[in-house]
Order: structure tokens, then sequence, then C-alpha cells
């Protein structure tokens, strides 16, 4: 039996590189055109046991980054999904949805300065440890929904975990099952990178909605864990003239001054009624 030492390896590979390649006559690369050139790297026992068909391989990397590229856009797939699972997880009260997973910052109006203030928010979110939140407040309509999408789906696109709570749905899933439910929420709550409450006020105010509210807010304060808040009720300090004051009171309107940046989204209602998009499917 011969044995190989180093210096004949060395031979080996200087023979083979001055071998000129051998095109197969006609098989070609698919996607570029490029001649099969023959696989110089295969003893003829190996091609006898395999078949004649890995005699000859692709000449350029076509096929390669083609699928490179796919197996990217399966991952991405697979992220989609796994984003989407973790919304499952809490389908019975969790805003994120089709709707939800769409308002991303792509398709966003960074004219509006309530959009800006949220790219920064995010963006500052991936770079450091982040216990501050932000308010927004408008009119019904003015994007304040789509915003805090924009910086949930932003975040989970990086690896965050982000609940988004509609409020109403998640008082509604207490009354059904509170004690049990109410702590096993509050617990994952406290925990998650992001809380958003979407549409705080909607509801119709009661002692025992307050406590519920309150304490929701309560354990992001504790965890020093950041929230953001949607709301159509008007925000000041001032408290003769704050909605949100008015509506809930010292303690709740307490917590989120001192949780929550707040940020005024103004302008005209951005959604379009039922004539506006009957319209548009017809076009």
């Amino acid at each position: 039996m011969k044995i190989l030492n180093k210096n004949s390896m060395i031979d080996l590979k200087n023979r083979d590189e001055k071998k000129e390649a051998k095109f197969h006559p006609a098989k070609k690369c698919s996607i570029c055109g490029m001649p099969y050139v023959e696989n110089h790297m295969l003893s003829e026992s190996l091609i006898k046991i395999l078949g004649d068909k890995i005699r000859y391989i692709p000449s350029c990397k076509c096929h390669e980054t083609f699928y490179e590229r796919e197996l990217e856009k399966i991952e991405k797939e697979n992220e989609k999904e796994r984003v989407r699972n973790r919304g499952n997880r809490y389908k019975n009260f969790s805003i994120i949805d089709n709707k939800f997973l769409n308002s991303l910052f792509e398709k966003a109006d960074f004219t509006e300065k309530h959009m800006e203030i949220a790219k920064k928010y995010a963006e500052k979110f991936i770079e450091k440890n982040c216990d501050v939140g932000i308010l927004f407040y408008g009119n019904s309509g003015t994007g304040k929904t789509f915003t805090s999408a924009c910086i949930g789906n932003y975040l989970m696109e990086r690896g965050r975990n982000v609940i988004a709570l509609n409020i109403g749905l998640y008082l509604t899933e207490l009354k059904q099952e509170w004690n049990r439910k109410e702590t096993e929420l509050l617990h994952k709550i406290s925990k998650c990178d992001l809380l958003i409450i979407d549409d705080l006020g909607c509801e119709k105010i009661s002692e025992w909605v307050l406590e519920k509210i309150f304490l929701l807010i309560d354990t992001r304060y504790r965890a020093s864990k950041p929230v953001i808040i949607t709301t159509n009720l008007f925000y000041s300090r001032d408290n003769e003239k704050c909605g949100i004051y008015n509506t809930f009171g010292t303690r709740i309107k307490e917590r989120i001054s001192e949780m929550c940046f707040p940020v005024c989204c103004k302008g005209e209602s951005k959604r379009k009624s039922g004539t506006e998009k009957f319209m548009d499917f017809l076009v």
C-alpha cells in the first residue's frame, strides 16, 4: 500500500491544477448557461459506484446562490411564523393579528413627528436597556395604533418579546376567568420586553376596571419595564385639562406620567370610510 507524504499530496494538487478543464458537451447551468465541468476530485472507482451523473459539476455558483436565497426565504417565513405564534399565545385578547403584523416603518409617513419619534425610540430600544415608554394620544384615526404596532414589529423582528393588548378585550378575559388568569397574565406581562396597551379609555369605568388597569400598569412599573399606551383621551400635566386624570384619577395618571413620554398624534383621520374602500376595490 502506497502512503502519500506531504510532498506527494502537493504534487497531486499541482498536477490536478495543471489539468485542463473538461466540459460536458451538452449539460449546462439552467440559470446562467455555463457548461458543467469534470470533477477531478472524484476517483474512477467512486464514479463506478455512484454513476456517471456525478462526473460533471456546475462550473458556476448559481445553484449555490439560488439555494442560499431559498434558505433565507424559508428562514424569514419561519421567523414570521414564530412571531405569529407569539401572538397566538394571547389570541383571546391580543391585537397581534395580520393588521398588526403588516404595520411596518417601511409603510410609514415620516413627515409626521410622532412617527419620527417612534422610529428613533425603536432603534434606541435595540441598542440599550429601556425602562421608559411612550403615551400616544390624539383623536381617533390619527395613527396611534399603527405607530405602536410599527415599534412592536421592529422589535419582534430583532428578537424582542412584545405583548400587545386591547384593554377592552383584556378586561373581558379577566372577567371570564379572573383569578387564575390574571396571575398568569401579569407574570408574563412583567417579563416581556415591551407591553403595548391599545385604546386606553374605551372601556366603561367602574371601581373594578380602575383597579385592574392600575394593577396592569403597576406590574410594568415595579418590573422597571417599558409600556406604550395609545388613547383618544387628551393628556396634560394640568389635571383640569387632562382627560386621563378626569377618567382614571390620580394613581393611574401619575403612573403613566412617570413611565411614559407623551406624544400627541395630530392631523385628520386616516381611516377610510366604507364607501372609499368599496371604490378602491372596484378600481
